[in-house]
C-alpha cells in the first residue's frame, strides 16, 4: 500500500529532475521534505481529521497540529494537507512523464529521505532542519554502522542529489540506480523505514 506521503514528494522529486518551476511551492515542499509537518500543515491550513493519541500514558483526543508530535503522528494528521498540496502541484504541472526513472524510483527517494529523518527526528535529538548528509552520519553512529554501510547510505543520498540536479550526474542512470536499490534494501533490513 503506498503512503500519500510517497506519493506528493515523489512527484515533487519528478517535477525538480525535470527542471520545472518550483518557486510557487518552495516553501511547502522544503517543508514536507524535511520532515516539518506543523509548519506544512499550518502552511496549507486543511482541517485535520480526529485522530486519538497514546502519550506517556495519557490518551488525547487530536485535530490540530503540535510543534511537539512525534514525526509519526505529524504524518498521520498531514494526510489532508497532502493531498491539498498534491491537487495544487498537479494542476500546475500536470503528467510527467520522465524518460529515465519510473514513479517507483522517485516514489521510493522520498520514503528514502523522510524514513531516515523520521527515525534521527523521533529520536528527540533534533526538530533543526539539518541536511541528509548529517541525517545519515547521525543514523549510523545510532544504529551503529558500518563505516561500508554509511557509504551505501550516501550513495543513496547522492541519488536524491541527482533528482535533484541531474545536470551533476556524470555516469548513467542505471548506475545510480543500482547504487539507490542497494542503500534502500539497506533501510529496509535496518528497518529504517516509515512501513
Amino acid at each position: 500500500m503506498k503512503l500519500i506521503i510517497q506519493v506528493v514528494v515523489g512527484y515533487m522529486y519528478k517535477v525538480l529532475k525535470n527542471k520545472l518551476d518550483t518557486s510557487d511551492f518552495k516553501f511547502e515542499f522544503a517543508a514536507i521534505r524535511h520532515g516539518d509537518y506543523y509548519d506544512f500543515i499550518t502552511s496549507i491550513g486543511k482541517e485535520i481529521d480526529f485522530i486519538v493519541v497514546y502519550n506517556k500514558g495519557q490518551i488525547e483526543k487530536e485535530t490540530n497540529i503540535k510543534e511537539s508530535d512525534i514525526d509519526y503522528v505529524g504524518l498521520v494528521k498531514s494526510g489532508e494537507s497532502l493531498r491539498e498540496f498534491y491537487k495544487k502541484c498537479y494542476l500546475k504541472f500536470g503528467e510527467i512523464n520522465d524518460c529515465n526513472l519510473s514513479d517507483s524510483y522517485f516514489e521510493k527517494a522520498a520514503l528514502y529521505e523522510l524514513s531516515l529523518r523520521m527515525h534521527l527526528n523521533n529520536k528527540r535529538l533534533t526538530k533543526n532542519r539539518i541536511t541528509l548528509e548529517n541525517v545519515i552520519n547521525r543514523i549510523s553512529e545510532l544504529k551503529n554502522l558500518t563505516n561500508q554501510e554509511t557509504e551505501i547510505l550516501h550513495k543513496g543520498r547522492k541519488f536524491l542529489n541527482f533528482i535533484k540536479r541531474p545536470e551533476k550526474l556524470k555516469s548513467d542512470w542505471n548506475t545510480v540506480t543500482s547504487d539507490f536499490d542497494e542503500a534502500y534494501s539497506l533501510i529496509e533490513n535496518k528497518k529504517l523505514t516509515i512501513e
